[in-house]
């Protein structure tokens, strides 16, 4: 019968095992590049469906691979898809489970030359070896999160090196980097300022600016500002260096761009732009606030260098704007020092 030829021709369960065993083997023991090259695709092959497998045979391997043959851009990209892949493996496959990433994750939060690794690969060009060491950085970074915050810490010019990906003018690079800075900043005062310290809010502002800002930018706009409240937040040190960097500038023009579009005819706009631009300003009226929060240290300085630089004036002009929506009107009639400042 039919089906019975297919059974024939699927290999048993056992077999694969040994086809694994086999290739973990090769990459272990070849000293030719293209003999480890063609047991890395081997294992590839297999790394979706088996990733228990795969990962008790030849994780090792594979992160020798990247230390030995770091130079040969192929054989690259061809492991870190593979280590991609056993962080995502196939939700039916009969060996996915949570304890996989986690497991890959101590290897490579073990040994600091790990994480170290791949913050090298940001130093080349190729894009895939870029993107792909961003994505492994954040799998595992979401796996293991302090020693991972921790090993990037301790990683020379570990940070310096992040931030400045922000900087690729390709987008799908610098978005991982945004990404991975988002996930990397909620918690650590420390690691919150070593970035901040690398022109992490010009860098970001810069973003914003080429993406369309607040009316025309897309999520990559409401992601950025996420990133900034995560620098800003309870960070008196970060919100000094704010001001001090001429960052409250930008805030006023972004506040100003919510109700001045400088266009004569407003023309409609579809449902799914509005809801974003919406989630955007929100995202702005929240970062404006980690400034004001009453009796902190630095408040009155912010304060001070809102009202000279007219974010105040234009918070009251977002108010009383017809342009703006009725939800965003009542937030900032909430901020902390409106009312005072309203009726003097």
């Amino acid at each position: 019968t039919m089906f019975s030829s297919i059974a024939a021709a699927a290999p048993a369960k056992q077999s694969v095992g040994d086809t694994i065993t086999v290739l973990s083997g090769r990459l272990g023991s070849a000293t030719l590049l293209e003999d480890r090259r063609a047991a890395i695709l081997g294992l590839r092959s297999f790394a979706k469906d088996y990733p228990a497998s795969v990962a008790s045979g030849a994780l090792r391997s594979l992160i020798g691979c990247l230390s030995a043959d770091g130079e040969d851009v192929d054989t690259v990209r061809v492991v870190l898809e593979t280590l991609l892949m056993l962080f995502s493996p196939n939700q039916d496959s009969p060996e996915a489970s949570e304890d996989i990433a986690l497991w890959l994750a101590d290897e490579f939060t073990q040994r600091q030359e790990n994480i170290t690794l791949l913050l090298d690969f940001l130093e080349t060009n190729d894009f895939y070896s870029r993107l792909y060491s961003l994505q492994l950085l954040v799998a595992i970074l979401a796996a293991r999160t302090e020693r991972t915050e921790e090993c990037i810490s301790l990683a020379p010019l570990g940070i310096p090196r992040l931030v400045a990906v922000l900087d690729d003018r390709r987008d799908a690079i610098r978005n991982e980097a945004l990404t991975l800075l988002t996930y990397l900043t909620p918690s650590s005062t420390l690691i919150q300022q070593s970035v901040a310290y690398q022109s992490a809010f010009e860098r970001t502002f810069a973003i914003i600016e080429v993406e369309g800002s607040l009316s025309e930018g897309g999520r990559i706009v409401e992601d950025c500002l996420i990133f900034l409240a995560n620098l800003l937040r309870l960070n008196p040190p970060n919100q000094s260096l704010f001001r001090e960097s001429g960052c409250v500038g930008q805030l006023a023009k972004l506040l100003e761009s919510t109700y001045h579009t400088g266009k004569e005819e407003e023309e409609e706009m579809a449902g799914w732009a509005q809801e974003q631009q919406n989630r955007n300003i929100y995202a702005l009226l929240a970062i404006i606030r980690l400034f004001l929060v009453p009796g902190a240290v630095g408040t009155s300085q912010n304060q001070a260098a809102f009202w000279q630089h007219g974010v105040l004036y234009h918070a009251l002009q977002v108010a009383f704007s017809r342009k703006a929506e009725m939800p965003i009107r009542a937030e900032v009639r909430t901020f902390p020092g409106y009312h005072k400042v309203h009726k003097d």
